[in-house]
């Protein structure tokens, strides 16, 4: 049996040449494991290109092995970037900020750009040694995902400024309140336009795959109106394991200690849009979903407070729509 040594000089001969990159609106900055120095470049198509060929140029100094690009989450600014360095055919992983800053910490690191770009280099080679790197890496979305998420995303704003205009109507002055509700009129039929888009293109038939996807969610009782969102946002569904998802959607127990004290805790991490929408479906699921509610029932007669009890019936039911999705994919595999 190989020893845990072997293993992960494996693991480092399968990585050998490791990139960070931090990324801002005009420009990125480029850090190697090869170079003590950092590469300034535009950040736009020409420059992007420039950066690539960079990458590839420093590779050849490698006898074998791939490269592993890490690229920091920045809101989207990120997205054409790792997009390029895919096709190019390289490995490229969009990390969670939240994590990258606590690994900079615990290497007691300072933030300037030059030094992110080091520390990303840094972090893409420890990540290499990770059984589940090749979950982590960065795939982009089809087409019709892509105009799914977009509409996703427009309505998620749309629902956030109705909020926060019914919030302003509690307290505006009586000259502003038909102006702020002729607005949240507005936004609230946006939202139902988008509703209608939505589910157009989820029964769209030029998209089969993701009509079918659609179809399997929704047969879960308290699913439905949350399909959309797990299509858009948790495209991994159905393509990794149960306890992957789980820590990728924030559903998953993590230990804690200090001492002698033990407790558990959830991970800190995840996809707060897909937990959302997987916590409101999971209040109609133990309602009207027969193993759902028998679970939680069961969970709150031994004593289980509310939220540990929810949380229990998030993690369940996002195994059970992981199951059967990948059921599906398996079966339009064997079909085609």
């Amino acid at each position: 049996m190989m020893s845990m040594k072997s293993a992960n000089n494996e693991l480092d001969k399968h990585y050998v040449h490791f990139v960070g990159i931090d990324v801002a609106k005009k420009s990125f900055v480029l850090a190697t494991s090869l170079s003590p120095k950092t590469k300034n470049y535009d950040n736009t198509a020409q420059g992007i290109d420039q950066a690539i060929c960079f990458i590839k140029e420093e590779h050849k100094q490698c006898d074998n092995g791939k490269t592993l690009v890490v690229l920091e989450s920045t809101g989207g600014l990120e997205v054409p970037l790792a997009k390029a360095i895919h096709l190019a055919g390289i490995c490229v992983m969009i990390a969670n900020p939240r994590q990258t800053h606590q690994f900079a910490k615990s290497q007691s690191l300072t933030k300037t750009d030059n030094k992110d770009a080091k520390m990303l280099a840094f972090y893409a080679k420890m990540m290499a040694q990770r059984d589940d790197l090749a979950t982590l890496l960065y795939c982009p979305p089809s087409q019709s995902q892509e105009l799914l998420t977009a509409l996703i995303n427009r309505r998620n704003q749309f629902v956030q400024m109705c909020v926060a205009e019914k919030n302003r109507l509690e307290q505006s002055h009586h000259s502003q309140i038909s102006s702020i509700q002729a607005h949240i009129t507005y936004l609230t039929e946006q939202i139902h336009e988008l509703d209608k888009q939505i589910k157009t293109h989820l029964d769209d038939d030029n998209h089969p795959d993701l009509k079918q996807t659609s179809s399997v969610i929704q047969s879960v009782k308290g699913v439905g109106t949350t399909t959309a969102t797990l299509l858009a946002m948790l495209p991994e569904l159905g393509t990794i394991s149960h306890k992957q998802l789980a820590s990728l959607v924030g559903v998953a127990p993590h230990p804690k200690q200090s001492g002698e004290t033990k407790f558990k805790g959830l991970c800190q991490a995840g996809r707060p849009e897909v937990r959302k929408a997987l916590y409101m479906a999971t209040l109609v699921a133990t309602r009207f979903d027969e193993k759902i509610k028998t679970f939680y029932q069961r969970l709150r007669a031994n004593g289980k407070p509310f939220k540990v009890a929810i949380v229990a019936c998030m993690h369940k039911l996002l195994t059970i729509l992981n199951a059967r999705v990948r059921d599906e994919l398996q079966k339009q595999v064997v079909v085609r």
